[in-house]
């Protein structure tokens, strides 16, 4: 699956340049990445070669520990009783609530 098969347009896209020795750095569009927890990486050709190898990814920034949000605990009801709901609003109606 590619990105125009999805319609979604990537973050960032790289020109790649071929580096034998391991030493060229791409810097990425630091407000699109200040928040990532979850990097997804696609390299759809490479320099002509039968396959692709990647023996290196380096990620560069400050950590910051993940926030997670709990759980949040809800209770539903199938039919509310108005007798749960203690309000002065009913009160100063003059018909009842059923």
């Amino acid at each position: 699956m590619t990105f125009d098969e999805t319609g979604v347009e990537p973050d960032q896209v790289f020109e790649l340049v071929q580096d034998m020795n391991g030493t060229v750095e791409y810097t990425t569009k630091v407000p699109r990445f200040s928040s990532v927890q979850c990097l997804s990486i696609y390299f759809p050709s490479n320099f002509g070669a039968e396959t692709t190898k990647v023996t290196y990814i380096g990620l560069k920034g400050e950590f910051q520990e993940a926030r997670r949000h709990e759980v949040t605990i809800c209770n539903y009801e199938a039919r509310a009783n108005p007798a749960d709901h203690k309000t002065s609003f009913l009160d100063t109606v003059n018909h009842a609530v059923s």
